[in-house]
């Protein structure tokens, strides 16, 4: 399963990874695996060591498990440095070359970037290609997450917008979404799968285990000893529908995305609020509070028209449609447009 994974990502023979509860956790391990990586003395002196403060890159659009990662770690969210984001909501790489600059400048010690492929709010893809270059030149580790987003790869066309991922070190995938695995599983994949071995396992007297090519003890590869086995699922789905079906399914929310875009932006009193990359769109009811957005949310659910959920995006208040569900159809999307339509009239 993780062998497929990564040659989806476009990651070399020698990736290895670990299927996780979630993305929060994978990127939990990826920042653990990257900190034994990048810090020298970290493994053993963790941050119980006289060196300069130790600081993590990622957007003001990162998913809120960075900052808690870098909260439990023991970096600190002030050593979490959140940069701008340009007019498509992406990842500002002249603001993060400044920020780095400046960190070092200061005496801090930058580390890692960590990327997003596929932002929660509007699906923006941040500057992959762009980042890995920088990262290179400043030999920091790069870490994308791409929970929400980077498994659209299984469509060809996405490829050149999201290519950049097979630069990364790590990348966070969630198969409980885009692969429609049932709740929990999420995944983790290290470029270098030694490195990832190296952060995580120990050795015991009371556990042993037999070196077995036909094997692998994903103790060695993660904080848990006991876990189950969410690789199962994942493979049986893909074995029993084959994997076209989920490159169908995915193409196809891509579509409806697109086709809800276009029915906001023709509709009067409606304002799309970001660009339609993947498959979330934001939009605002013209003239409407944010509390009238809230209340608007609570109505199209209570009369079983559509699950939709609040954004914020430049400072304005709106809904988040995501589609996520390869069952949603054309007249679910047209009945969406159709009902804002009929509210921003009123």
């Amino acid at each position: 399963m993780l062998e497929w994974l990564a040659s989806v990502i476009g990651f070399p023979s020698t990736a290895k990874g670990i299927l996780t509860g979630g993305g929060s956790l994978a990127t939990l391990q990826a920042l653990t695996t990257a900190l034994n990586d990048r810090v020298p003395g970290f493994r053993a002196q963790g941050l119980q060591r006289d060196a300069p403060p130790l600081v993590v890159y990622t957007s003001v659009e990162a998913h809120r498990s960075v900052d808690k990662a870098a909260a439990i770690l023991g970096i600190g969210l002030d050593h979490v440095r959140h940069i701008r984001t340009d007019a498509q909501h992406r990842m500002d790489v002249a603001a993060l070359t400044q920020a780095i600059e400046e960190d070092r400048r200061a005496g801090r010690q930058p580390w890692c970037v960590v990327a997003t492929c596929g932002t929660v709010s509007t699906g923006s893809v941040d500057p992959l290609d762009a980042i890995a270059d920088l990262c290179e030149a400043e030999d920091l580790w790069l870490h994308v997450d791409g929970a929400y987003g980077a498994l659209f790869l299984l469509s060809d066309h996405m490829r050149a917008l999201m290519g950049g991922c097979a630069r990364a070190d790590s990348i966070t995938l969630d198969p409980h979404k885009l692969l429609y695995a049932s709740l929990e599983a999420g995944c983790l994949l290290v470029r270098d799968g030694e490195k990832l071995r190296d952060a995580h396992a120990f050795n015991s007297s009371y556990l042993t285990v037999a070196d077995d090519p036909l094997m692998t003890d994903y103790m060695d590869h993660g904080p848990q000893l006991s876990r189950n086995f969410k690789a199962f699922k994942v493979w049986s789905a893909l074995q029993a529908f084959g994997v076209d079906a989920f490159r169908t399914a995915n193409n196809r929310t891509l579509d409806l995305a697109q086709r809800l875009g276009r029915g906001v932006e023709a509709t009067p009193g409606l304002t799309l609020l970001a660009p339609v990359t993947l498959t979330a769109v934001c939009i605002a009811v013209d003239g409407a509070s944010a509390e009238e957005h809230t209340a608007l949310l609570a109505e199209l659910a209570a009369e079983n028209t559509a699950l939709l959920g609040p954004v914020l995006v430049d400072g304005r208040h709106g809904i988040r449609a995501c589609i996520t569900n390869h069952r949603t159809s054309e007249a679910d999307i047209d009945l969406i447009v159709d009902r804002l339509g009929q509210i921003a009239a009123r």
